[in-house]
């Protein structure tokens, strides 16, 4: 593909293996500009980003995932929390929290933009990602105390997580279905 921005697109990947090495400083600071940059309805920016790199505090949310996992049936990999070893963000070194406005109707679908933004600067600057759409549930319920670990705002809803580093392995392009495009 001749076109860099369309090929960073469609070769990014969801990474569930990362290197222990952390992302440096000016490339986070990167990626994290790339991502308040992204459009909002009438520029309200109605977003907060956590980023969590020390290992202490990854470990704490872990092991709030994991206890509050108990007993659940999840989808996907969260349904391996009880496992030894689980990590809900997959071991990444940087972890990023996605709250939105619950006050702004609008709000998701702008956190939505900046989390794409998010997703496509790491991947041009060859750092791995993944939403943690499961995260948001175990914030969002006040008896975990997640959201005050995380100092997120009262009128602010987690909509998501962010794994994020340096990828250990290389996934393939999974099916994509093009039959729920339709032309009118």
């Amino acid at each position: 593909m001749d076109n860099a921005v369309i090929n960073n697109i469609l070769t990014r990947r969801s990474i569930r293996k990362y290197k222990s090495k952390q992302i440096t400083d000016n490339v986070l600071e990167q990626i994290l500009n790339s991502g308040i940059n992204a459009p909002s309805a009438l520029n309200k920016q109605p977003w907060q980003i956590r980023v969590i790199q020390d290992k202490n505090t990854l470990s704490e949310i872990n092991r709030i995932f994991v206890d509050w996992a108990k007993g659940k049936q999840l989808p996907g990999s969260a349904a391996r929390a009880q496992e030894d070893g689980f990590s809900v963000f997959h071991n990444a070194p940087t972890l990023l929290i996605i709250a939105a406005d619950a006050d702004n109707h609008y709000s998701e679908g702008d956190c939505g933009m900046l989390t794409q933004n998010i997703l496509l600067a790491a991947h041009s600057l060859d750092i791995g990602t993944c939403v943690i759409g499961s995260i948001a549930t175990v914030v969002n319920e006040s008896e975990t105390l997640m959201k005050d670990i995380l100092s997120i705002p009262d009128n602010y809803k987690v909509i998501f997580g962010i794994a994020m580093g340096y990828a250990d392995e290389t996934p393939q392009a999974k099916y994509r279905d093009r039959q729920n495009v339709k032309f009118l």
